[in-house]
């Protein structure tokens, strides 16, 4: 067997052993969505405790199941808890904001870009900034990650002045090694994110744990 040959069989054995990480199918991607949007809709309504919720998102499949377990998680029978989502598909398609939610949650991620995401969440939180508006912001983990709430405060004052005076904003990121969800308060200032407070912990069960890092 030739060097090549022996290591593509080499390659294929660790896959098959899980050595390899598999790419998720779209029905996977939307599982992990399931998983994930379910703990954040507890969280926001059993550990924050917010009445009322307003959802920026994008319009890809994947935000859309995401949202969607969220949203079905947050609310109760009761109809205590109000929910409102907006979905946006280009930057230019926010509109001015006036939020009378008691939290608004940016959700930009899915199939869309980067770039896409980084315009959407820059021009959400123009808006939000030009309505001084008081209520809690939450960041989906695809906009804290990639600090594209920081690129926006970089590039404008106004964001930047509105952010460093909230106390109130919150995302939630994944430890792979020690197989944790946290939920953080965070902030900006002068102009940089940073983490404030651990809030909780969440231990994803063993099928959430191997969607999520199979996703990384």
């Amino acid at each position: 067997m030739t060097f090549r040959k022996l290591a593509l069989s080499a390659i294929v054995l660790a896959a098959m052993e899980g050595g390899l990480a598999q790419p998720l199918t779209l029905g996977e991607h939307l599982a992990l969505r399931g998983y994930t949007g379910k703990a954040l809709g507890q969280v926001m309504a059993e550990e924050m405790k917010w009445n009322s919720l307003h959802i920026l998102t994008n319009n890809t499949s994947i935000c859309a199941a995401l949202v969607g377990s969220m949203a079905a998680s947050y609310l109760d029978l009761q109809g205590q808890r109000r929910l409102q989502v907006t979905v946006l598909a280009t930057p230019e398609e926010v509109p001015a904001l006036s939020p009378k939610e008691e939290a608004v949650a940016l959700i930009f991620g899915g199939q869309a870009s980067l770039e896409v995401n980084y315009g959407l969440t820059k021009n959400a939180l123009q808006a939000l900034a030009e309505a001084n508006y008081g209520g809690a912001l939450f960041f989906h983990l695809r906009i804290w990650g990639p600090k594209l709430v920081e690129r926006a405060a970089q590039e404008d004052p106004a964001i930047a002045r509105y952010l460093g005076g909230k106390q109130n904003l919150f995302t939630a990121t994944y430890d792979p090694q020690a197989n944790v969800l946290r939920v953080w308060r965070v902030a900006v200032r002068e102009g940089k994110q940073v983490t404030v407070q651990e809030m909780l912990r969440l231990n994803p069960n063993p099928t959430w744990e191997t969607l999520l890092k199979r996703s990384l």
